[in-house]
């Protein structure tokens, strides 16, 4: 037999229902405040070299890559310093979400062609 109350309306319940809904509108707060906050730089791969070849970008800020691959081959945009590997299709773009860094210069390369696709972040104060 039924006590009469409803579920929904059950203090345990509305608690639980309450910190999901607030965790929920945090995560999406601080997504939000995040991509207000980084700045967007865009790179080009065109004939399998990285234009600029030289990035400036601010210190202690984190930024977005936008990678434009140009070309007709896919290229992995991989960094050793930066820690990262993704793979860019031709005529498609990503954007690369890099974390606040200290001043200093940050390697960047395209692993399928090495020789050509090189490039840097320098970082300044």
């Amino acid at each position: 037999m039924s006590s009469g109350r409803s579920p929904i309306l059950c203090p345990k319940l509305l608690t639980w229902a309450g910190r999901v809904i607030l965790t929920v509108a945090a995560i999406l707060h601080l997504s939000t405040v995040r991509a207000e906050t980084s700045a967007t730089y865009v790179l080009h791969l065109q004939k399998h070299v990285f234009s600029p070849e030289n990035l400036i970008v601010p210190a202690h800020r984190p930024i977005i890559l936008h990678v434009s691959n140009d070309d007709n081959h896919p290229e992995e945009f991989e960094s050793y310093d930066l820690e990262f590997e993704i793979i860019v299709l031709p005529h498609h773009a990503i954007d690369v979400p890099i974390r606040a860094l200290p001043p200093g210069t940050y390697e960047f390369f395209g692993d399928f062609h090495p020789r050509t696709a090189r490039g840097h972040l320098t970082v300044h104060p």
